[in-house]
């Protein structure tokens, strides 16, 4: 049996929280990229699945950047295990460096993705943006657009180090397992 929280869980802590019906449907999105990658790479999936349905949690205080340092509470609070709240912590635009994260306003740590559970739950989330599942290149050209060059190379760094895992490109993967198509069917009931 698991140690993290279920699905199930996972929606009631959102619920609990009153995490907007906009950024939960986000999260669904997110988690069924971040599951679809995570089967073929080799992440743990209990992880995953829990992660990439509460790494938004903090949306539920704030919209700002500090919306992850509010789901790192929130989780410890809960008392979530640690490599989950890591994750959590660790989401946001493809990491923030200790340096970073302190010039953006964030609490003292390090924001970067250092598991491939963290990895693959950052990736995912760079790639949906509200319930829309960009590709990897739109989804970086995002990022510059918004003046995080810095993140967009590591994001496809990231994708490259994932891609290598899966055997196949991200966007292809997405493709041939439909999971826009999935997302779309599982998700939008819940805007």
């Amino acid at each position: 049996m698991s140690s993290y929280p279920s699905s199930e869980d996972c929606f009631r802590i959102m619920r609990e929280e009153r995490l907007p019906s906009v950024v939960v449907r986000h999260v669904c999105v997110v988690n069924k990229v971040a599951l679809t990658i995570a089967r073929h790479c080799g992440a743990d999936l209990d992880l995953v699945n829990a992660a990439s349905l509460l790494h938004d949690i903090g949306r539920s205080r704030t919209h700002g950047l500090s919306h992850v340092s509010e789901g790192v509470r929130i989780a410890r609070e809960r008392r979530l295990p640690n490599d989950l709240v890591l994750c959590i912590g660790r989401h946001i635009s493809s990491g923030f460096t200790a340096q970073e994260a302190l010039e953006l306003g964030l609490p003292e740590g390090d924001y970067m993705p250092l598991t491939l559970e963290d990895k693959v739950v950052s990736f995912a989330d760079n790639l949906v943006s509200d319930r829309s599942i960009k590709t990897v290149a739109n989804a970086a050209e995002r990022m510059r657009n918004k003046g995080y060059e810095m993140s967009a190379t590591r994001m496809l760094a990231i994708g490259k180090e994932l891609e290598a895992l899966c055997g196949e490109d991200i966007d292809g993967l997405l493709v041939r397992t439909k999971v826009r198509e999935a997302a779309a069917s599982e998700c939008d009931h819940l805007a």
